[in-house]
């Protein structure tokens, strides 16, 4: 069983590949510009949220000491 899935697996990856580099590569600049500022938005508010928490540990750290 484990022996079919990989040679299927094997078999369809060429094809996936070529179809994913079909798909990459048929968007235009604009499609990729707003990939990135998604991600950019997406990464400035992962760092915003742990940066919070960070603040928040400190400041229950530092009334935990007083």
């Amino acid at each position: 069983m484990k022996d079919d899935l990989a040679a299927s697996a094997a078999k369809a990856t060429p094809v996936v590949g070529g179809n994913f580099w079909l798909w990459l590569s048929n968007h235009d600049i604009n499609w990729w510009v707003a990939v990135a500022t998604l991600a950019y938005i997406g990464a400035s508010f992962v760092f915003a949220l742990r940066k919070d928490r960070r603040d928040q540990r400190a400041c229950a750290h530092e009334s935990a000491h007083v």
